[in-house]
Parts: C-alpha cells; sequence; structure tokens
C-alpha cells in the first residue's frame, strides 16, 4: 500500500545535487507531489524537500542510493498523515439535552 512520505535532504551548495535526486526518483517511477529547495541562511548547506508517493520498503531502498550521492550530508523522511484519517475523524459535538 502507498503512502505518503516527506524526504529531507541535506546538501552542500551544488546546483546539479536536485536534478541527480530526480534522475534517481524517475528511475523507480515513484510520484513527486511537491518539491522545494532552499538555502540556510547561517550555513552554505542546501535543505531539499520531497513529498512522494511509494511503498516504504521502497522508499528506503531510495534513501540509501539518495545517501551515496556526492554533496548529500544527511537524508532523512517521516510519514505524512492524512488529515482525514481514523486518529483524526473524532469531533466534538454539543447537544442540548432533551429535557421535558
Amino acid at each position: 500500500m502507498k503512502h505518503k512520505f516527506r524526504i529531507i535532504i541535506l546538501g552542500e551548495n551544488d546546483t546539479r545535487l536536485l536534478s541527480r535526486i530526480l534522475i534517481i526518483l524517475n528511475r523507480r517511477n515513484l510520484k513527486t507531489n511537491h518539491i522545494n529547495v532552499y538555502n540556510d541562511k547561517n550555513s552554505s548547506n542546501f535543505q531539499h524537500l520531497l513529498d512522494l508517493e511509494s511503498k516504504e520498503e521502497e522508499l528506503i531502498k531510495v534513501k540509501k542510493l539518495i545517501d551515496k550521492l556526492i554533496g548529500v550530508i544527511h537524508v532523512f523522511y517521516y510519514k505524512i498523515e492524512e488529515k482525514n484519517s481514523r486518529k483524526n475523524s473524532w469531533k466534538r459535538i454539543d447537544l442540548p439535552l432533551a429535557t421535558s
């Protein structure tokens, strides 16, 4: 079953790093929902945010491949919880008491 994951990649200031990451994802036929890259002002490192839909086993393999790329400092990921999941389905309802 496919889940939504967010991968955060810390990398050096290399313009080709994003294209190498996207080539790896393209070869694995992973659906990319969102891509964001920004620079940390305190350091010269870039942070790449990717939202994907895949199986967790496949994501672990891709994480290992990305981690081996030159210029990548650290890679980590987490599962994005659905807003309409069973955990968040409870709502507080105020009902007036029926008095006669």
